[in-house]
């Protein structure tokens, strides 16, 4: 949210975000950011003042992460043991890599696909991930509506992750921490 102000204030000063629109934006990929968040702006003016708000979070993100929920770090570690992880996002390109960077948690994930990388829907880009990786068998975890229809689409299991961004309806096991 800092990130995003600091950019708007110089470049678009009639838009401001909060806290709340951001949440409101979690699991939404870049065109749906735009759409939803730059109503009122030219596409071209949008693209480009997204473009400079990513590349500010990326840098932001390298140098001092983010806010990552307790317990995260021994989750992987404990799940590693037996599983192979992968991440499949609508964040942009560079934003998994910088956040995964700054955390020294590549090693913790066999493969990574999001959004800003491909063309595809976050349920083909899953698709995709299990292709590429020989994944006979998976589950998708995943805290919006938009990860609960990804899995639909890949015709994966979906697990809730409650404590995160968003409410869904169909899941098979609910996580609450």
């Amino acid at each position: 949210v800092r990130i995003w102000n600091e950019v708007l204030s110089v470049k678009c000063p009639k838009l401001k975000m909060s806290k709340e629109i951001m949440s409101s934006l979690m699991g939404k990929n870049k065109a749906q950011f735009t759409d939803e968040f730059f109503v009122g702006v030219k596409k071209d003016e949008a693209d480009s003042l997204i473009n400079e708000i990513f590349a500010h979070e990326q840098e932001y993100l390298i140098e001092h992460g983010a806010n990552m929920y307790e317990g995260v770090m021994e989750t992987l570690k404990e799940l590693k043991k037996d599983y192979a992880l992968a991440i499949v996002s609508n964040c942009q390109t560079g934003y998994l890599n910088a956040f995964l960077t700054h955390y020294g948690l590549k090693d913790f994930f066999t493969d990574t696909e999001c959004a800003g990388s491909s063309p595809l829907s976050k349920g083909e880009n899953i698709k995709r991930l299990l292709e590429r990786n020989g994944f006979e068998k998976a589950i998708y975890v995943g805290d919006t509506k938009s990860d609960e229809n990804a899995s639909k689409e890949a015709q994966l299991p979906f697990v809730y992750a409650s404590y995160g961004f968003g409410e869904v309806d169909d899941y098979i096991a609910k996580i609450n921490s």
